[in-house]
């Protein structure tokens, strides 16, 4: 039986980007009625940032810091999460096991990856060491959306490098830091509550999927899918490991035709289980997730100005 460990968290945190009023609390001392400003933008002295990829199974990691500590982070196209600090607000956590308890929310300073600096960044605490002792590497968090609203971002997992990039005025990476230019697809996106929403064609059946880079395999919800489960190829049962190390059994499956955007992909490989949970944490009705075993076919590039996911063909230049 094969077994996959598979982070797909959903942080519930709808921090306005405008000062609001809110119950705080750090330690024991409660702030009622507190002003809660938004988090300062980054320094960023670069056009692009080149960023060195590890990589624990199918997960993105990379080094950063805080403050004077170094340490492994997971590129998560969701909320940010760190370890260990004060909490300031009680949030869910959670994924499609359920609940994780005792998450909160936390105020992290002098946070940066290389050139780019944040001297504060609001994030979530859970605990991830279900992560840690299946892959057997030390994180610290993860990196979600919100760090990078305002670059672009390009994964190339045949060199292992990350892009960090500046936008021009339209939204766009400037024609002379363009790495890559083979594009074979492009797919507009919806960004709702820090998550990335893809609309795409599974034998003929339209559906939403969740993108997820800290997915280490694709997902279908089970109920949805349903109707199209006689023209997928059933390859066996798995174990799944999710939020808080809840161990359970899904049903892992082939079907031929995935369309997103202007291209069509065969042969996709999928895990089928219940999705209504981390719908539900959502705050909206998600029908499947793109993982690992869809983005690993290509580069893709995230420009979150313009709300779109492009993917490059691999060559060797």
């Amino acid at each position: 039986m094969r077994k996959f460990y598979l982070l797909v968290i959903v942080f519930i945190s709808f921090c306005s980007f405008v000062s609001a009023t809110k119950r705080v609390s750090i330690g024991n001392i409660v702030f009622k009625n507190a002003i809660v400003d938004p988090d300062p933008a980054p320094t960023a002295d670069f056009k692009t940032l080149i960023v060195p990829i590890k990589r624990a199974g199918n997960l993105i990691v990379i080094e950063a810091s805080v403050d004077t500590l170094e340490g492994n982070f997971v590129l998560d196209t969701g909320e940010t999460y760190f370890r260990n600090y004060p909490k300031i607000e009680d949030k869910d956590v959670t994924g499609i096991t359920g609940a994780s308890a005792g998450s909160f929310a936390t105020y992290v300073h002098n946070f940066s990856i290389l050139d780019l600096q944040y001297s504060r960044l609001t994030a979530q605490v859970t605990d991830l060491s279900f992560i840690e002792n299946g892959r057997h590497m030390k994180i610290l968090g993860l990196l979600g959306t919100r760090l990078f609203s305002k670059f672009a971002l390009t994964v190339d997992l045949f060199r292992n490098v990350l892009y960090i990039q500046k936008l021009d005025k339209d939204g766009n990476i400037p024609e002379t830091e363009r790495i890559y230019h083979d594009r074979f697809m492009v797919s507009p996106f919806r960004l709702l509550n820090d998550v990335i929403f893809l609309k795409g064609e599974v034998n003929n059946n339209t559906y939403w999927f969740a993108f997820d880079t800290a997915a280490e395999t694709n997902l279908l919800d089970y109920k949805k899918t349903k109707k199209i489960m006689s023209s997928m190829q059933i390859i066996g049962r798995s174990e799944l490991t999710g939020v808080g190390g809840s161990i359970f059994e899904v049903i892992y499956a082939r079907f031929d035709e995935l369309i997103v955007g202007d291209r069509t992909f065969m042969k996709n490989r999928v895990l089928l289980t219940s999705l209504e949970k981390m719908g539900n944490s959502y705050g909206y009705s998600v029908d499947g997730v793109l993982g690992y075993d869809f983005f690993a076919r290509g580069i893709f590039t995230i420009n979150f100005s313009k709300k779109e996911l492009e993917m490059y063909i691999y060559t060797a230049q």
